[in-house]
């Protein structure tokens, strides 16, 4: 069995790890949530003494799944009982995949179509019934069951249902279906077929929930269906509710009583609370944007660092970049932090982009790093993706277990696909991917070289794998079409090779993120900007001031140190109703606090 040392884990953390009982466990922020949730996974896979038993992880990212999954094999841990990715990939290896044939509409065989292509489609439909409507009106969620339209503008719903029901005729048609429909279908069998439920409850030991602040309704449901049915498995949920900015996208942090309703036994509540990234100050600060209640303390070795937190609502909008350059250089000359340890933080992509732009323009002395500025789509079904994964990492012997892992996934996909795979294995498979040179410095044109070169070297003719070829050109139109748009948004540099490479490199420089990017990550110093009503929260939420309060808590919590924020004049000017543009988001602005001044 496995142990660990006061070292390891805290007693707070270690008493989670070790409850015997199933845990709805709620974690402040900094209070190594990760951490606890690494030991959990390590602690239950030491336990399992049968070859068909499996650790059960559901992350929010695939990003989240392989950090912990790198965590536990640095443990020592052997992960080949561990089941570890999003709701979505749970979904379709444990529950469509195996079962789908207990399904009318997926029975003769079906494809997950990605997101470029459903947005496309989506478009395309939308130009019949009204030409002012995009794929960004027409979201859905599946909710008891039900498809149900998420956009606040009710007057549009009409017009949305009809656009949505041709799209998912169209699917039914093709024999796809999408993210949503992996949820939907899931949801549908385990009720169907509630011996599924049993057989996988008998399978899982445990199913481990992070992030559990941002789970759909139908996700709860699916977890709660196969614990119900079963008596063998246990819960371990593990999120902060103060944290919970997706609630656009459908997400809630449930309560206790609901989940205990929902899974049919009763949990256990613990608390993470104290906090070790931040200083006392930075503590202080964020406590007061907390929409539920949990007491946090300063423990870590920053708890008493003399913080400098600062709010600028005066400097306009034509200032903004000599305000942000300012701050960087006060934070890197006066204040000694180091660029890896600083992070720009806006509302959405398209403010970041034209600043991170002009920024290395300006400032060419300094690396900054974009972490949503990626110039292809993080599809971890498509082939392609997986591959580009490799090829654009570095051999290094520190990467080579990660890299060996990846080349196998591309492997069993390629096996999946029809191809056979007998003569290759994954270090086969790496040592081809690494004897490959390019002489190419746009990464498209890179990639698209490499891939016919592979292709060579493995023998395979696209025209007799008809998924291959559909997944290369979903992954070149998806690119072209992100790239295309990032361009225009400002960043004329994002088709580099160099940019492409930054992707699966650890973050290098000074980080640039919209506020849902960052979250899960910390930094020294933290520069927030467009801090504007309309912005935090965005003009559609419908939950206003509750939706402020948890983007600025996730904001200022991010910081270890320093903490900056910007609600800058004349952003969205009209010469009537905003001669001096959007108002500083009203939260943020009538927060009595003592800032400082530099």
């Amino acid at each position: 069995m496995y142990t660990w040392t006061s070292k390891d884990l805290t007693d707070e953390q270690s008493k989670a790890v070790l409850e015997t009982e199933s845990v709805l466990l709620i974690a402040c922020p900094g209070s190594g949530k990760t951490r606890t949730l690494t030991y959990k996974v390590a602690y239950e896979l030491s336990k399992i003494k049968l070859k068909n038993t499996f650790v059960v992880a559901i992350t929010y990212t695939n990003s989240a799944a392989e950090e912990i999954k790198d965590r536990v094999e640095l443990l020592g841990l052997n992960t080949q009982n561990l089941s570890i990715g999003t709701i979505h990939s749970f979904c379709l290896d444990w529950i469509l995949r195996p079962y789908s044939l207990y399904i009318d509409e997926l029975k003769n065989g079906f494809s997950i179509i990605d997101t470029h292509e459903s947005q496309e489609l989506i478009d395309s439909i939308c130009k019949k019934y009204d030409s002012n409507l995009t794929h960004w009106d027409c979201g859905y969620l599946v909710v008891d069951g039900v498809f149900k339209v998420i956009s606040p503008d009710l007057n549009k719903h009409i017009t949305i249902k009809k656009i949505l029901n041709e799209y998912a005729s169209i699917l039914k048609q093709r024999k796809l279906i999408d993210f949503e429909h992996i949820l939907y279908f899931s949801f549908k069998l385990l009720e169907k077929k509630p011996k599924i439920c049993k057989i996988l409850s008998n399978m899982f030991t445990y199913i481990l929930v992070d992030e559990f602040q941002d789970t759909k309704d139908s996700q709860y449901k699916i977890i709660g269906k196969i614990l119900k049915h079963g008596s063998k498995t246990k819960l371990f949920m593990v999120g902060d509710p103060n944290q919970a900015i997706y609630s656009s996208l459908g997400g809630f942090p449930i309560s206790k009583n609901e989940l205990e309703t929902l899974v049919g036994f009763d949990l256990t509540e613990m608390q993470l609370t104290k906090n070790y990234r931040s200083s006392k100050k930075i503590i202080t600060y964020f406590d007061y944007y907390k929409t539920h209640s949990l007491p946090i303390t300063a423990e870590g070795s920053n708890k008493d660092y003399s913080s400098v937190i600062t709010f600028n609502p005066i400097v306009n909008r034509s200032a903004l970049e000599d305000e942000i350059i300012k701050l960087i250089l006060y934070s890197t000359e006066e204040k000694k932090i180091n660029p890896n340890e600083i992070c720009i933080v806006g509302p959405q992509w398209v403010h970041l982009a034209s600043l991170t732009r002009s920024l290395v323009t300006k400032l060419p002395q300094l690396s900054f790093n974009g972490p949503g500025l990626t110039p292809f789509v993080h599809d971890i079904e498509n082939f392609w993706y997986k591959v580009a994964r490799v090829i654009l990492t570095d051999p290094s012997p520190s990467l080579y277990t990660k890299r060996l892992r990846w080349a196998k996934e591309v492997i069993e996909l390629l096996s999946a696909m029809g191809s056979d795979t007998e003569i290759i294995n994954n270090k086969r498979f790496l040592e081809i991917c690494n004897s490959i040179t390019i002489e190419e410095t746009e990464g498209l044109k890179f990639l698209e070289k490499f891939f016919n070169k592979l292709l060579l070297e493995l023998h395979i003719d696209l025209e007799f794998y008809p998924s291959l070829k559909k997944h290369l050109k979903s992954f070149f139109d998806s690119s072209h079409a992100r790239i295309e748009r990032l361009k225009t948004e400002g960043a004329s540099f994002i088709n580099e090779l160099e940019c492409f490479k930054k992707v699966f490199r650890p973050r290098d420089g000074i980080s640039v993120s919209s506020i849902h990017g960052v979250k899960g990550l910390e930094f020294d110093t933290v520069i927030a900007f467009a801090l504007v009503d309309g912005d935090v929260p965005h003009f559609k939420d419908t939950d206003g001031p509750i939706s402020s309060k948890k983007l600025l808590y996730v904001i200022s919590s991010r910081a270890k140190k320093n903490l900056h924020l910007i609600s800058e004049r004349g952003r969205n000017v009209h010469p009537y109703y905003r001669p001096n543009g959007k108002i500083p988001t009203p939260i943020l602005a009538n927060y009595n606090f003592l800032y400082d001044s530099i």
